[in-house]
This record gives structure tokens, sequence and C-alpha cells, in this order.
């Protein structure tokens, strides 16, 4: 009897010790959890953004807003010229050579402080003591190639960029022929005549919608589960879907891509055809109205993360269940590089550079979680854009032997 109450007594002694631990976990997972911030839900850029009747939304001149999310918080403030940037006068001064960055999130950069933003480390890496050079960020958050381009002619000319770079995603593509951006109005162009014509201007304010946070359907009431389940979902999918046949959690698979993603598909699809010609059509218009302003333009490929990193196509195509015959993930660039050699516009692709420096073991080029870059994503991008234009000799002199 005293062998088995000594037996029991340690049995029950290891117990109460992994239950102290896991209640530990839990708690530290729950307060993890609470200071990590929200996610898009939280629908912070409705802080600073207003309504436009061509644009469907631009920033609003001085606006400040704060992101808050599980790998990053960042203080966003608007310029007196609505652009997430140093104050600028339209007019260069003397001397100046100037840069104009069109494109969406990538170039906005809410998930970085602005000094580490793809403008601003371009800009330093072209500037020097007697070598002046601005580079002016024109994104804006949710943009595509449309309002990039009515952007570009109404407002960015305007700061009279002797380059302006293009910073191409592959959702790009379908949302130049829609007239709604998730659900939130964008204007869509048209051609008429000989040039294009926003057709639905004044483009609708925005439609309510319900921002409140949205239950997982992998939810669970622990804490701890959830931080174990997100990060095996992320980093090893085939583990994850192990411990789903558990039935820990739903596995992977079932959900249907978003439309935009069809543009990684090998079969036709009218629908994206018609995108792309669409896209077409902007490009060269762009290119275009550049040239009429004396100016050079660069497209710069940004790519999707499941692009740079296996792991995520890997991921992708078990979430979605994609035959990968069928689904190929460098399609986009390809199609985008035959519109570059059509229109005589050169296309810069960021894949390589952006892969080599995220297989580093410290640090990554993509957030985890997040689907933007991350510091040293904007750093890799603007480094990359500096060299091209310098071997282009599209820089000034003191520019050019950096």
């Amino acid at each position: 009897m005293t062998t088995r109450s000594a037996v029991a007594g340690r049995i029950a002694l290891a117990l109460g010790s992994t239950l102290l631990v896991l209640g530990v976990l839990e708690v530290a997972a729950r307060v993890a959890r609470r200071r990590q911030g929200g996610g898009r839900e939280e629908n912070t850029i409705a802080l600073y953004t207003e309504p436009d009747p061509r644009l469907g939304w631009r920033k609003r001149p001085g606006a400040r807003a704060t992101y808050r999310r599980r790998e990053y918080t960042v203080d966003l403030q608007v310029n007196g010229q609505g652009l997430r940037d140093p104050e600028r006068r339209y007019a260069a001064a003397p001397g100046v050579f100037r840069v104009l960055a069109l494109g969406d999130s990538f170039v906005e950069g809410y998930t970085v402080p602005l000094e580490d933003t793809v403008g601003q480390v371009l800009e330093r890496d072209l500037a020097g003591p007697a070598c002046p050079v601005e580079v002016v960020n024109g994104g804006t958050s949710g943009w595509s190639t449309d309002q990039e381009y009515l952007f570009y002619i109404d407002d960015g000319a305007g700061y009279s960029p002797q380059v302006v770079v293009l910073f191409f995603y592959y959702n790009d593509v379908l949302f130049n022929d829609r007239d709604d951006y998730f659900g939130r109005p964008k204007p869509r162009l048209v051609m008429r005549g000989t040039g294009l014509e926003v057709a639905n201007e004044p483009v609708p304010g925005p439609r309510p919608r319900d921002w409140s946070a949205r239950a997982d359907p992998g939810e669970t009431g622990s804490a701890l589960v959830r931080w174990i389940r997100d990060r095996l979902k992320r980093g090893a999918p085939r583990t994850y879907d192990a411990l789903a046949r558990l039935g820990l959690w739903p596995p992977l698979g079932g959900s249907e891509p978003g439309e935009e993603m069809r543009v990684y598909t090998t079969g036709p699809s009218p629908r994206i055809d018609g995108a792309w010609a669409s896209t077409a059509r902007i490009l060269e218009a762009l290119t275009r109205k550049t040239v009429d302003h004396h100016a050079r333009l660069l497209v710069a490929y940004v790519p999707n993360r499941m692009e740079v990193r296996d792991r995520d196509w890997e991921l992708t195509r078990r979430a979605y269940a994609l035959e990968e015959r069928d689904w190929d993930r460098g399609l986009p660039l390809r199609r985008l590089r035959a519109i570059g050699e059509a229109a005589g516009l050169p296309v810069l692709d960021l894949t390589p550079a952006l892969r080599r420096a995220d297989a580093a073991l410290l640090d990554g080029a993509y957030f985890t979680y997040d689907p933007h870059w991350t510091a040293l994503g904007h750093r890799v991008a603007a480094a990359e854009v500096a060299r091209s234009l310098r071997e282009r000799g599209w820089v000034p002199a003191c520019a050019a032997s950096r």
C-alpha cells in the first residue's frame, strides 16, 4: 500500500506540474495575443483616408493613424499634400533630381516606419551631400494600376519627376478591370476615342461595411492551442494536417481562392484575359504620359510572398487544394513582361533578390503572417531599383558612381 501510495503521489505530482506549466503557457499566450494587436478587421485605413470622386479614396492631408498587428506597431502620418512622405513642395528646388514611386501598400509601407520604406531607402541610396535626389512616395494602400495612373496625371506629374517607378503587384490585374476593391468603390477606366477615361465618375462613396472581428472557423477556446496552430499552419503544413486528422482543428484545403488569384491559372480564363488587356492599356497610356512629361518609366514587379517562399507556395496549394499542373506562380511576371516588351517598357523583376534575402536565417524579406515586406524587404527592393536605374543611366552622374 505504501508503494502504491508513493507511485500515486508521484503521478499526481507530475500531473500537477504539467498542468501548472500548461496553465502558465496558456496565460502567456493570452497576454501575447492581447498585445499583438488586431488584424485587418480593425480597418485602420479608414482613419487616414477619405473618399475621392475620381480615385475612389486617397489619404487625408495631415491625418495620423497607428497600425497595430501581431508583427509590428507602426505610426503613420500623412503630409500636407496627402502623401506618406516628408513635406514636399510640388516644384523641386533647382538642381534636385526627382523620382516618383507609384504603387499600393508596398510603396505606402504601413508595415514599417517611414524611414524604412522603399522610397526613403532609395532616396538615401541615390542622394549625397553634392547630389540632391528626392524620391516622392505616391503609394496608397489598396490602389491598383488604374488609380496610380490617374494619380500620376492629376497630381504626381506636378512633382516633375524625371523617373517614375511603378511597383506592380499580382492583384493589380483583376482590379484594373473592376469598379470595386473588395467591396470598396473605385474607378474603372475605359477607352474613349484615343484615351482612357473614368467610366463611373464620380465614383460612389464607400458602402457601409461590418468591420467587427470575425471568428476563425478553426478557433478554439485555448490561446495556447491557437498559438501552436497558427505557427504550424505557416511553418509546417504537413504536421498541421496530421494533427488536424486527430480533430484538433480543421484541415487545410477546401477554401476557394479569391478571383484575383486566377492570374496564376494556366488554363483559359476570359475574365482574367480581359483584365490583362485592361492592364496593358493602362500601362501603355502611362508610358505615353510619362514621355509627354519628359520622364522615364520603370515597372518594378513585386512578387507575392508565395512566389518567393517555396513553403508559402506549398501552403497556398494545400489551403486551396490546387493542382500544381493548373497553377503557375511565374505566370503573372511573364505576362507583364510581354506587355512591357510590346510597349517598350522595362520591367524589373524583384523576385530573385528578395528570394536570396529571404533565405537568410535571422531575418526575412516578408513577414510571417502579414504578406508585406519587412524593413529588409524594403531595403532589397530599393537596392534593386537603384541598381537598375544606374545601369540604365537614368540617374545623375553624381548618383551613378555609388
